[in-house]
């Protein structure tokens, strides 16, 4: 950007799409990002093209919404939050770009988000023509104030046909972040003054810019309670690590256990010291309890029969014997599997001369969810089994997945 020189009847634009996500046309985007994938540049994957396609068909078409009135499937568009969506969002938009930007001096874009140079009696019919691309999609357009544009996080400043650029937070932006004195580990509150440097170093082109955003950074520091003896020794590291570019250190030997632990303050600190110390073979990831865990979902519940990722209980209701196991899919489908007289459920249930009915809250429980995959969610279940003690569970598996620390 430094060595572009613009003409005096250039000025800066920048396009956004409407509604990106919801607006793609899945099925041609799918084909867009096949052909891309198995075009010979890139590494193809373990499937033939025809079974890429039907895969991501499978994955992202006929998506089934709950809400409050009930189930929708959705006809066309991407699910934001669905992993293929951006990939498949991104790559559809990118066969435009080439038209997009024609000529300009200056292109970029990522996402839904452009900026470009262009002459400035060009632009009305520049934005006509990009609307007229294809009917799913349609351009909004940003115009620089005083030589100024913002892109992202950057502010993109043209003086004299020059071209500079410094950070930028929105107009709206609390400057809230995580406070000192939180509950949080130590390391969090190092990163959030590393992550602002980085960010600010990046997206500042002299050092003027770079100061200029760093006092403003040291400012929302200061009002989240940031001690300034703190901040200032970890700003300084950061700066020397990235111009002085230190070698990479030797890769350590890979752990094989992962333990996550709630963060609780000193005796959390305490307890990965110790860890440590006896050269425990595990990475401790600590997370932390947020105020929406405590909050009521505004969401609309999904049935039970419909529920995936759970630990269930299913209960004798004559002898009151419980067997508890682990699902990723709809928990009913799970539980008619056990009906089956083959099933030791179904066994029992014949010797005991009962039926149980999937909608009897009493013999059908979900006693804990989540959304992790599937190792954490066999984990949870032994847990449970160990808790529980079920006597219709046939195997002991649960106990090869406990992890068991001695000091």
């Amino acid at each position: 950007m430094n060595s572009l020189n613009l003409e005096d009847d250039e000025v800066l634009i920048s396009f956004d799409v409407s509604s990106l996500y919801t607006n793609v046309p899945v099925h041609e985007a799918i084909d867009v990002c096949t052909d891309f994938l198995f075009s010979g540049k890139y590494q193809k994957p373990p499937v033939s093209k025809e079974t890429f396609k039907k895969l991501l068909k499978i994955s992202t078409c006929d998506v089934l919404m709950l809400t409050h009135d009930g189930y929708y499937r959705q006809k066309d568009g991407l699910a934001m939050g669905s992993p293929p969506a951006t990939p498949l969002a991104n790559g559809w938009l990118f066969k435009y770009d080439h038209r997009i930007r024609d000529n300009a001096k200056l292109y970029s874009r990522y996402m839904d988000d452009i900026i470009r140079s262009i002459k400035a009696h060009l632009i009305e019919a520049k934005l006509r023509e990009i609307n007229s691309f294809h009917p799913c999609l349609k351009f909004t357009i940003e115009r620089e104030v005083n030589g100024e544009l913002p892109f992202l996080d950057m502010k993109v400043i043209r003086t004299e046909g020059k071209l500079s650029s410094t950070w930028y937070t929105k107009p709206t932006d609390t400057g809230l972040i995580m406070n000192f004195h939180s509950v949080s580990p130590l390391k969090y509150k190092k990163s959030v003054v590393t992550g602002f440097v980085y960010r600010i170093y990046y997206a500042c082109s002299s050092w003027k810019h770079f100061h200029e955003s760093i006092t403003k950074a040291k400012s929302i520091l200061d009002k989240n309670q940031y001690p300034k003896s703190f901040y200032e020794s970890l700003i300084h590291r950061s700066l020397e690590k990235i111009i002085v570019q230190p070698e990479k250190p030797e890769e350590e030997e890979e752990v094989t256990h992962k333990l996550f632990l709630q963060y609780r303050g000193q005796v959390t600190e305490d307890y990965m010291k110790a860890l440590k110390r006896i050269n425990a073979p595990c990475s401790v990831i600590l997370t932390l309890r947020k105020m929406k865990t405590v909050l009521p979902s505004l969401k609309a519940d999904v049935e039970k029969a419909l529920r995936s990722r759970v630990v269930y209980q299913i209960t004798c209701s004559r002898c009151l014997a419980c067997y508890v196991g682990q699902t990723d899919r709809h928990v009913s489908v799970r539980f008619r599997e056990h009906m089956r007289p083959s099933q030791p459920i179904g066994k029992h249930l014949r010797e005991c001369n009962v039926n149980i009915s999937f909608d009897n809250k009493d013999a059908v429980k979900i006693i804990q969810s989540t959304a992790k995959s599937i190792p954490f969610l066999e984990a949870l279940e032994a847990l449970w089994q160990r808790d529980i003690k079920p006597r219709i569970n046939t195997r002991d598996e649960y106990k090869r997945r406990q992890l068991t620390i001695k000091f």
